[in-house]
């Protein structure tokens, strides 16, 4: 029988495989259902809807902390920083799909003139960032 820790897994998983936003948003859901106190998952949708997660409640690990950071400068608009810890996370895990998606989404340009990229260009382990609107 799976647990319900595994079907949160396992939606994050199909989250960081998603083709588009909308696909990774249903998952996202998905592990929030299965488990209300999935941290990532609550900052990924936080990131992605602009609206207050929930605490986790839980002690987290030292690699979803830094995911969590990044999104949560990459959201507040401070994108060098944001970028620096992105290329600081990715060193330690090597690629993390959704903070590179959802860190890039983020930083889309707000008006024509505006650059996508700055000094602090993203990495791309995925280079494909999702559209802009959920």
């Amino acid at each position: 029988m799976v647990t319900a820790n595994q079907r949160a897994a396992e939606c994050y998983r199909q989250a960081q495989r998603a083709v588009d936003l909308r696909q990774a948003m249903t998952a996202l859901r998905g592990a929030i259902s299965a488990d209300p106190a999935f941290g990532l998952a609550l900052a990924d949708l936080e990131a992605i809807t602009g609206t207050a997660a929930r605490d986790p409640g839980h002690r987290q690990m030292n690699w979803e902390r830094h995911h969590i950071e990044v999104l949560r400068a990459a959201a507040s608009g401070d994108a060098v920083r944001a970028a620096d810890l992105l290329s600081e996370h990715l060193a330690s895990v090597g690629c993390d799909p959704l903070a590179v998606r959802i860190a890039a989404q983020l930083r889309q340009p707000t008006g024509a003139d505006e650059p996508v990229t700055s000094a602090g260009q993203f990495p791309s382990c995925h280079p494909i960032p999702w559209p802009c609107s959920p």
